[in-house]
């Protein structure tokens, strides 16, 4: 672990209320980026379409796609998405009234409801979970639940520390959170609910733990200042050392869910207001800009209205960071939307980047000795970039398996000084893997 006051932005306590941005004359809406475009993948409109707020736009194995704004369909093309990958974008450009926005909606009585119908709830209405990487929540669902699943887990805090949205949220929609997690609790088939909470923030979970609706509420203070220390590695380290070694909060895993207090507010809002996910909320900051913010903002925004809200440029651009300088992804254009896994956007001048160019590695074993989970990065570097995995020798094939535990927290990157892109690496061997198993 390092100290994370290492990444932390600037203005991270200084910002402590989100705005609602203004809307967007167009909104480019990613329509299949938590999932790939699969043979059951559709586009329900055409262009020239008019649509609501809130009105489907594509549908795929997990996921429903909604339009963020009312208005006309103009084009569906081929945009780059936040992730940096390419992919079927809806360009819908505002016109008309809004379904949701402004409106008091009733809230659903969701406890009578069946799990099954709790899951099409998700899936209907768009909810990812963002707790690491982005998947629809309905998918995760139906692929981890087992009869050994025994908890559901949401962390309060972001993981990555240059973000404060997850905290954000957490602090000012705390019983909304709280409630989201046990409507996903109820849907995963479990009554246990691990809280987990920063030993730095001062969040009141007092009148929470205790069961509520038939569900046992515990909580788990960890140290955010160290990084990392929301991957489910951390946690389940940190419930290990507090809970009985019998207990089920003791042999937290992969059979359970965890979760962030973004897809819980999600769920939320999706079940029991019976709203689909069309905004979000966004933590706008970075050197480059006249001001930082944290926004409400419609998915489909571009990053250059964006900059446009927080008053321009006081800087010349050299790269833009979507989620976190650890975790997160450097882009380079202004046209890319916001989408729903978005937590932050960085704007950078190149004075705070290093030098992209990469150099052969030196087996100096940084990697190696910051690595929290013990792995050797740049050796499973060296594997992956192999012409062939298909003549591995023993030692090597055990190593490529180690991959799979890798959290993706990027503490490689930061100490490797022929700049590889270790993480990056390890992640694209990881889905080799995981498509391999499949």
């Amino acid at each position: 672990m390092v100290r994370a006051s290492n990444f932390v932005s600037v203005d991270k306590n200084s910002l402590v209320k989100a705005v609602s941005a203004f809307l967007p004359q167009v909104a480019t809406i990613p329509l299949f980026e938590e999932e790939p475009f699969s043979s059951e993948s559709e586009v329900l409109v055409s262009e020239g379409q008019r649509v609501k707020e809130g009105d489907v736009l594509s549908k795929s194995r997990g996921l429903f796609v909604h339009s963020s704004l009312p208005g006309i369909v103009q084009k569906i093309e081929q945009r780059q998405y936040p992730n940096g990958k390419q992919g079927l974008c809806a360009i819908i450009k505002l016109d008309g009234s809004f379904s949701y926005l402004g409106k008091a909606l009733p809230k659903q009585e969701w406890l009578s409801f069946e799990s099954s119908t709790l899951e099409f709830l998700f899936r209907e209405n768009g909810v990812v979970n963002t707790f690491s990487k982005p998947v629809s929540l309905f998918s995760e669902i139906k692929k981890i639940r087992s009869p050994k699943s025994s908890c559901v887990v949401v962390r309060l805090f972001d993981n990555d520390p240059s973000r404060i949205t997850e905290s954000f949220l957490s602090k000012n929609y705390l019983s909304q959170v709280i409630e989201g997690t046990q409507i996903i609790a109820k849907s995963f088939g479990v009554k246990k609910i691990l809280v987990v909470s920063s030993s730095s923030e001062k969040i009141d979970l007092k009148p929470f733990l205790m069961e509520q609706n038939d569900f046992e509420l515990f909580s788990l203070e960890v140290d955010s200042k160290k990084y990392p220390s929301g991957t489910m590695h951390d946690i389940s380290e940190g419930a290990r050392k507090i809970f009985p070694k019998d207990s089920a909060l003791a042999k937290l895993g992969k059979k359970d869910l965890f979760i962030d207090s973004l897809t819980a507010l999600n769920a939320y809002n999706s079940v029991a207001l019976g709203k689909p996910v069309v905004s979000t909320t966004v933590h706008v900051t970075g050197d480059c800009l006249n001001s930082a913010a944290l926004l409400n903002l419609r998915i489909g925004t571009s990053l250059s209205d964006i900059v446009e809200m927080c008053g321009g440029f006081k800087r010349k651009l050299f790269k833009i960071i979507i989620n976190g300088k650890m975790s997160g992804k450097a882009v380079s254009s202004l046209d890319i939307p916001v989408s729903r896994c978005v937590k932050s956007i960085e704007f950078l001048p190149k004075t705070e980047l290093s030098a992209p160019r990469t150099q052969n590695c030196i087996r100096c074993g940084n990697c190696r000795k910051i690595c929290p989970l013990l792995l050797w990065p740049g050796n499973l570097y060296r594997i992956a970039n192999l012409e062939s995995m298909d003549a591995l020798d023993e030692n090597d094939r055990i190593s490529v398996k180690t991959a799979v535990l890798c959290s993706e927290c990027s503490l490689c990157n930061s100490v490797c000084p022929s700049r590889l892109p270790l993480s990056q690496t390890i992640s694209i061997l990881k889905d080799v893997m995981n498509e391999n198993e499949d």
